[in-house]
């Protein structure tokens, strides 16, 4: 097979070393069109280190060059463990025989004068290259000739070691199966004398079971067929003792008894899980249940134990009715102080700010009538400054009972409040909204606005916070409002385990409108408030 062949495999490479390499552009080309790499190097350093570190196949190196001539660089090369076996081919104008002698003599395989031809420069090449090629395939046989001699080395010297193992191996198994015999002999002695002891202990277990006051049976698994069940079950469930029954006929949820057959399977026991089950008559009740997976005539089976906690459980549904009855007085009360505020905020702005602003009309109609008596226009001042104090305090305890702002929705609410707090804190406040206006009722828009008020209350009192942001996200299945803080934060176990009330409250209030709050907070942190409502209409442009 020819070298270029045989390259369809393999790009071959060929480093050019020439200090004028335009000359040389035939050559190149002609090398580059029959698939070959050409790399070029213009001095003898640079073709040390180009060659060290692509590994060409062949050298094309001039003997005449600036610096280290040709035959010095292939002297190097060929001290190089790395570059040591690439094949160097001269080129040079020189054709005396000296020359020639000192080429190969400095490691060269071949020798082309200039000006080139490029038919003898290709044949020349060619030839080394392929050279380069059968070499390079021999070197890789003899390491795989070498690597599987010393496998068959390995190979026999294992099997060797086999055979002498097998050897000893079959001594010692003959002496094994002696003393086998000899101990299987004293085990079945020793397993008659096991079943009587498990028949004594089996009757014992059954009269334990059959006094014991605590509801047991034993099912088949997964069927749930029942195998046994002592007295108090029997009474338990209202079922005769000969009655045969399977047990999934009991579960009030069937479904509840594939979950539970799936833990068994799983974990192999389970402790004290509260099941509801129905008796032959209809009527249900709830137990507690402790089982665990073992063994029944060889087979595969659960053992049951019960605890009728009936009366607790209606307990328990009880307390959780009155939780909820608290609850919605507690919304209800809520409502109610809610709507008190609006009214006495109403009263407060509508009546006593119409009598105050009466009042200061008539101080500057006076003030107007005494003009001859300057201490009578002081005092008339002061009462102008008393009464326009009066006003303010008036509209400000009106906007904390209910800011008038509710009234245009949580937006305008939102925003007044914000510009409250920055106007009574030196901590900076923004309100970014996203979203719109969203579609809330009085009653939520006013829970929303409250929570978020507690929030900042709680910034301004413990969160030492250098800023505060107020986020409203609104879309037409959702609203979401987030109160976040860069402040000192705190550790929620600590807070829970100490009962935050106003944290309860505002809790509270957002599980009254259907929504959920959540907060997020460690020691360092800050703290985010947040708050999550389902909506049913889209946000208000």
């Amino acid at each position: 097979m020819s070298h270029l062949a045989a390259s369809a495999a393999h790009t071959d490479t060929v480093l050019i070393v020439d200090d004028t390499p335009a000359n040389l552009g035939v050559v190149v080309d002609s090398l580059e069109a029959r698939g070959i790499r050409v790399l070029v190097a213009l001095d003898g350093i640079e073709a040390l280190e180009r060659a060290a570190f692509s590994q060409p196949d062949l050298i094309l190196l001039d003997v005449k060059m600036p610096g280290i001539d040709g035959f010095e660089t292939c002297r190097r090369l060929k001290r190089d463990e790395r570059t040591r076996d690439i094949a160097v081919i001269f080129m040079t104008s020189l054709t005396g025989n000296e020359d020639r002698v000192e080429g190969f003599s400095a490691g060269g395989v071949d020798y082309v004068t200039k000006p080139l031809r490029v038919d003898e420069t290709l044949a020349r090449v060619g030839v080394h290259l392929e050279l380069r090629a059968m070499h390079k395939q021999l070197l890789a046989q003899n390491r795989q000739l070498l690597a599987e001699v010393a496998v068959r080395k390995e190979t026999e010297a294992a099997l060797s070691q086999a055979r002498d193992d097998l050897e000893r191996r079959v001594a010692s198994r003959t002496e094994e199966l002696a003393r086998a015999n000899a101990n299987l002999q004293a085990q079945i002695d020793e397993r008659r004398r096991a079943d009587a002891r498990l028949h004594a202990s089996e009757a014992r277990f059954r009269a334990i079971v059959e006094t014991s006051p605590v509801p047991l049976c034993i099912t088949s698994m997964p069927a749930g067929r029942i195998l046994y069940t002592n007295e108090p079950l029997r009474a338990l469930f209202g079922m005769d003792e000969g009655m045969s029954a399977n047990m999934t006929y009991f579960y009030a949820d069937p479904g509840e008894r594939e979950h539970l057959i799936q833990y068994l399977r799983t974990e192999g026991s389970l402790r004290n899980v509260e099941v509801q089950f129905r008796r032959p008559d209809g009527t249900q009740f709830w137990a507690m249940a402790t089982a665990r997976v073992a063994t029944y005539d060889d087979s595969l089976a659960i053992y049951v134990g019960l605890n009728d906690i009936t009366g607790r459980k209606q307990m328990e549904q009880e307390l959780v009715e009155s939780r909820e009855q608290q609850r919605e007085l507690s919304a209800y009360m809520e409502a109610i102080r809610e709507e008190e505020r609006k009214r006495i905020a109403m009263e407060i702005h509508d009546e006593l700010g119409q009598l105050l602003t009466a009042l200061k009309m008539d101080v500057s109609l006076l003030k107007m009538r005494l003009t001859q008596d300057p201490e009578a226009m002081k005092k008339t001042d002061d009462m102008r400054e008393l009464v326009e104090g009066t006003i303010w305090m008036v509209r400000n305890v009106a906007s904390h009972l209910r800011p008038a702002a509710l009234n245009f929705g949580i937006v305008s609410a939102l925003e007044w409040l914000v510009d409250e707090f920055n106007r009574r804190n030196a901590i900076p406040c923004e309100l970014h909204i996203v979203g719109g206006e969203p579609a809330l009722s009085d009653a939520h828009a006013t829970a929303v606005f409250r929570i978020v008020q507690a929030s900042l209350t709680n910034v301004t009192r413990h969160a030492d916070a250098t800023r505060v942001d107020v986020t409203l996200i609104s879309t037409a299945e959702k609203l979401e409002l987030h109160v976040r803080d860069d402040g000192r934060g705190f550790d929620q176990q600590v807070v829970r385990r100490d009962y935050s009330y106003g944290l309860l409250g505002m809790n509270e209030r957002a599980r009254l409108i259907g929504g959920s709050l959540s907060i997020g907070s460690a020691p360092g942190a800050g703290t985010t408030v947040s708050i999550h409502i389902p909506l049913d209409g889209g946000p208000r442009t």
